[in-house]
């Protein structure tokens, strides 16, 4: 369980990080869904096709490359992770 327990809360780490970089900015500026998405879509953890796809425009829902996203909540203004793709139950016996 070690290995892919560690590798999911590196991916949810990483996630936390991008998503900080806009909740620390002051509430007006993230609360601004458009400017917000031109700073998230620059990293290469944004996968940008899918969300570009599958989001409304402008985007409030995130997906990373990962099995997270970040979405965007309007009642706190912040950006918050969530899981999108699967966790493969089998993997936590391999380790």
């Amino acid at each position: 369980m070690g290995e892919y327990l560690d590798a999911l809360w590196s991916d949810l780490e990483q996630t936390w990080d991008l998503a900080m970089k806009v909740n620390d900015l002051p509430e007006k500026q993230r609360g601004d869904v458009e400017a917000a998405w031109q700073e998230f879509k620059g990293s290469q953890l944004v996968d940008v096709q899918r969300t570009e796809q599958e989001a409304e425009k402008p985007p409030k829902k995130i997906f990373c490359t990962n099995i997270y996203g970040i979405e965007f909540n309007p009642e706190t203004k912040y950006w918050v992770p969530f899981r999108h793709g699967e966790i493969d139950l089998a993997k936590f016996t391999e380790d």
